[in-house]
């Protein structure tokens, strides 16, 4: 599975520094299943990854050319470990699916997101597990080859909340955000070396 590489631009809003965040406590399942297109207007997606937080919850797509039955299973049943590193603006969300797949990672930035989709996740009591609802869409045909929901382990749901709560809080600079995310991938461009980075990892539905 290729990195993104480049902060989902396509996504920029224009930013709306009073607006104030929506708290979401309860998020919704989302709605497409496997076997129906990612989304109904679009067939092709780069390679990459894209997370996101919002009105349906924590949500990790990823999107491959290449989609072969080791693969969707992986995506569907296989061992599940996660890593969280937060580097200045930008926070990485790091996945593995299978025991031996690869790891990848995706950036976040909340104000990066849609500012119609996007949301802040409640201080959530202890012990609290969030579900990450995964989606393997091929790039070149935009459907949906696997889907699953994990459960995350509640001290990396405490980390990951904290983090998009400190994101959405916070005043923000385009320019040092991007600066932070490139120099990041100048010193340390492999998932894996960025893995190293990781302030908390856990396996999935742990």
């Amino acid at each position: 599975m290729a990195n993104s590489r480049d902060l989902p631009t396509t996504l920029w809003p224009a930013l709306r520094g009073a607006e104030a965040p929506r708290l979401i406590e309860r998020p919704l399942v989302p709605a497409y299943r496997v076997g129906e297109r990612f989304r109904s207007d679009r067939r092709r997606w780069p390679e990459g990854a894209w997370y996101g937080f919002g009105r349906e919850g924590h949500q990790l797509t990823l999107f491959a050319t290449r989609i072969d039955s080791r693969l969707v299973e992986n995506v569907r049943r296989g061992e599940t470990a996660f890593g969280l590193t937060v580097d200045g603006p930008v926070l990485h969300l790091a996945h593995r699916f299978g025991a031996d797949g690869d790891w990848g990672d995706v950036p976040y930035v909340w104000r990066l997101q849609d500012p119609d989709e996007r949301a802040v996740p409640i201080a959530a009591p202890f012990g609290h597990r969030a579900l990450l609802w995964v989606s393997l869409v091929g790039a070149d045909d935009g459907l949906i080859h696997a889907q699953r929901g994990v459960a995350l382990r509640p001290d990396f749901t405490h980390a990951l909340h904290e983090a998009i709560r400190a994101q959405a809080f916070s005043p923000f600079d385009p320019l040092e955000c991007i600066l932070a995310y490139h120099e990041l991938l100048n010193e340390l461009p492999d998932a894996d070396q960025r893995l190293e980075r990781a302030a908390i990892r856990a396996a999935g539905n742990s």
